[in-house]
């Protein structure tokens, strides 16, 4: 029956995946998890309630703690056995561990019989120190007060008489009295016939038995005759032998756990002769198991280099070290080779070594090395891996530039048709940049669509940064769609910065540059960059106290009818800081967005707007509405409509005076459509912003909680090709006015623009033409003057 039936084992490992598999593992075993603990704390807790059996224990467990610091504590309260399940295996931290004196060390990863049979080996260990220590505590008494016990045949010859012999009480229950046949039990059956002749006839006798299997007691039995004044006295004595025969019986004992033992073991010789071997060493090595017998390790092709590294960790007490063998069919094969030092009472020295095979633990380390280091989506190496490289010196000194890819257009696509699309068109952007680096550069998904290039000795890097540009030259074809994807690209070239990180931020800003520059282009870092680049951390440190301490401010833009009336306000952000004056809107809005203050900056303004209808109102002019712009990421979040809400009803301000413009990106994720619609049944005015300037499909039109639709500028006919724009304006025109949508169109600069835009059929209208954007104050005087002129 195994041993660990019914045992109650508790596991401590900081992850649920590798907690998981260990309980599943051991119900297989027929064991009893009394419980999963990711922490020291967490271990020692359950340990104190559930007495487990035995503990599995990971080193390195949640929040930094220290499995080694919990199996000590746990050594100190409880005495509950230790094995250690881990992935390492430096001296260190193997050092630290038998320090804890654990019942065994399981390397990740490792299968179910070596988990059997160490848990097997370390639950009959316990047996045996419980045993050892019972039996201890039998012999110091022993030996204190029974160094020599006295026995005599009585006269009738019938049972025996003795006096300092406790072991035999203890045995057989009795004061001072053995019987014959109870005595006779001491010995084996196949004794017992001779001993009784020997008795019979007074000869003299002397043998050894176990006066205790279970606490391992064992004693010489003597008789001799004695002649004393005519007469015969048939005495003895008992005499505890148990230091002599301990070591030979546990020496039975580890000969059975040699034999039973999955790797391969062998006891060695001082001089590392194999001595003996079990049955699974000749099965790793393919040789025979009597050629093995008396062959060195270096026999099997063990270099003195690594033996004498062996010596040297033997001074701890155990060796451990990874190896190339040849078996005995000529193939090679990994092996982790353990040498432990045999302690022994009598100064001969020896050792206990086991060979595993390691070509599955191999590769499996580099299965996880290649999901650890590999992009999964594109194939190429990811953050981790560039990380790896730029901290190796060698590595670093080959880099002659860092290439900083970033895909323009991609974040478009990947909203309007969905992150399957996008993700096809990730992949072949990774696939055409491969064809075009050399087998020395390192292709690098850096996150999202950014790739970075590690360059090794190019000699002409505009060249290269030009050949990745084409390769986005033509469209990407995933299903039946022709999809446009550009790249901005940063170089920064190695010469410049000697650490490899301040190389990738460089590269980076190059990059930002190239955006700025138009996108589309290739950029190389010079030290003029960094002044925009601080002007960008100014404006992220600076933009939270702008919105506390009032910098922030809107002006509105008036939205005329086709009779030129101002029918409503367009709220647009403006920031005047006091050292640097006013900060364009396009300078700030994407870092509001990206740093997640949007939320903030949104309330800021429709609290502003909120002012403004009042005062609106207050001047005569309710019916004014006003248009606020809303990001699509505020439409990320849950509590936008009560807050939104709650804002109207603390100024008293209705819903539907206000008008919320949302780009059409917005309108292609499920979430933030929901988010619309709850917005529209409050109440508020839902506006299509920049319509025509994505991919925005017509047939979002027909949503219903759209009201109206704001045509984007670039659709207002300029000097060339009017005709093909008034195509497209008349058919959207035509297409709202039929879904009962309102039609604005901004960005009206000229007159010719003005008439296009009457005779097109607009509804609304708006741009520098008709008026600027101006404080409410002004426009409040505005209409006042107009009102009295």
């Amino acid at each position: 029956m195994s041993l660990l039936k019914n045992k109650r084992i508790l596991i401590v490992e900081d992850t649920t995946i590798a907690a998981t598999f260990l309980a599943r593992e051991l119900a297989t075993l027929q064991v009893q998890v009394v419980g999963l603990a990711r922490s020291d704390k967490e271990a020692i807790e359950l340990t104190a309630k559930y007495t487990p059996d035995l503990i599995l224990m990971d080193i390195h467990l949640a929040d930094g703690a220290s499995g080694i610091e919990a199996a000590r504590q746990i050594n100190s309260r409880f005495a509950v056995p230790v094995i250690y399940t881990t992935s390492y295996a430096d001296d260190e931290t193997l050092s630290q561990a038998l320090n804890t004196s654990p019942y065994g060390y399981l390397i990740k990863p490792f299968n179910i019989d070596t988990l059997k049979v160490t848990c097997e080996t370390a639950l009959r260990r316990v047996e045996l120190e419980h045993q050892g220590q019972a039996s201890e505590k039998s012999f110091q008494n022993t030996a204190q007060a029974l160094v020599l016990g006295v026995e005599e045949l009585t006269n009738e010859g019938e049972s025996f008489d003795f006096v300092d012999a406790s072991s035999l009480q203890n045995r057989f229950g009795c004061s001072t009295t053995i019987p014959r046949k109870a005595f006779l039990t001491l010995f084996d059956a196949d004794q017992q016939q001779t001993i009784e002749a020997q008795l019979r006839s007074s000869s003299s006798l002397r043998h050894t038995v176990c006066i205790d299997a279970d606490q391992d007691i064992w004693a010489d039995i003597m008789f001799n005759d004695i002649q004393t004044a005519g007469e015969t006295y048939y005495i003895g004595s008992v005499v505890d032998v148990t230091p002599r025969k301990r070591p030979r019986h546990k020496l039975g004992l580890a000969s059975l756990m040699l034999k039973e033992l999955a790797e391969g073991t062998a006891i060695l010789a001082e001089d590392f002769t194999i001595v003996r071997i079990n049955a699974q060493l000749p099965r790793l090595l393919k040789i025979n198991s009597d050629v093995l017998i008396g062959k060195s390790l270096f026999d099997l092709g063990i270099s003195n280099i690594l033996m004498s590294a062996c010596t040297s960790d033997l001074k701890q007490g155990v060796a451990r070290e990874k190896i190339v063998l040849l078996d005995g069919n000529g193939d090679e094969f990994p092996a982790l080779l353990t040498l432990t030092a045999l302690e022994s009472e009598h100064n001969e020295g020896g050792y206990v070594m086991t060979l595993s095979d390691i070509t599955e633990l191999n590769q499996a380390e580099k299965k996880l090395e290649a999901l650890a280091f590999t992009d999964t989506l594109t194939g190429t190496g990811n953050r981790n891996y560039m990380k790896l490289l730029l901290n190796d010196r060698v590595y670093q000194d080959a880099i002659d530039a860092l290439v900083f890819i970033d895909l323009d257009g991609f974040k478009a696509i990947n909203d309007t048709y969905g992150h399957d699309i996008g993700d096809e068109v990730l992949c072949e952007c990774a696939n055409r940049l491969h064809d075009i680096i050399r087998e020395a550069d390192t292709l690098i998904r850096h996150g999202g669509d950014e790739f970075v290039v590690l360059v090794q000795q190019s000699e002409d890097l505009q060249t290269f940064g030009d050949r990745l540009l084409e390769a986005f030259e033509d469209p990407i074809t995933v299903q039946d769609l022709d999809l446009s994807v550009g790249a901005s690209i940063g170089i920064a070239e190695s010469q410049l910065p000697s650490d490899a990180n301040e190389l990738l931020k460089r590269a980076d800003i190059a990059m930002y540059e190239a955006k700025k520059q138009g996108k589309n282009r290739v950029v190389f870092y010079s030290d003029s960059h960094n002044d925009a680049i601080e002007y960008r951390l100014f404006v992220e440190q600076g933009l939270l106290e702008a919105i506390t301490n009032h910098e922030l401010y809107a002006t509105y833009q008036p939205i005329v009818n086709t009779g030129g009336e101002i029918v409503a306000l367009e709220a647009l952000c403006r920031w005047r800081n006091q050292d640097l004056g006013d900060i364009h809107p396009a300078s700030f809005i994407p870092i509001a967005e990206e740093t997640g203050l949007i939320n903030e900056l949104g309330l800021k303004m429709l609290r502003e707007v909120c002012i403004a209808r009042n005062l609106l109102k207050e001047a005569g002019l309710g019916h004014i509405r006003v248009h606020l712009n809303v990001s699509i990421l505020q439409l990320n979040s849950n509590a936008l409509v009560s807050k939104f809400v709650a804002f109207l009803d603390e100024f008293d301000v209705r819903a539907q005076d206000i008008v919320l413009e949302v780009t059409e990106s917005a309108m292609h994720d499920i979430g933030t459509r929901r988010i619309l619609r709850q917005l529209a049944a409050s109440g508020f005015t839902i506006a299509v912003d920049d319509f025509g300037s994505g991919y925005a499909s017509v047939a979002e039109l027909t949503e219903a909680y759209t009201h109206i639709v704001k045509l984007d500028k670039s659709l207002m006919p300029g000097k060339y090709g009017p005709e093909a724009k008034r195509v497209v304006v008349d058919s959207l025109i035509q297409l709202c006015s039929k879904l009962g949508k309102s039609v604005l169109l901004e960005g009206i600069e000229n007159a010719e623009q003005a008439d296009f835009a009457r005779h097109a059929g607009c509804d609304l209208m708006q741009g520098f033409f008709y008026h600027e954007p101006l404080t409410i104050s002004e426009l409040i005087n505005y209409f006042q003057k107009q009102a009295s002129a």
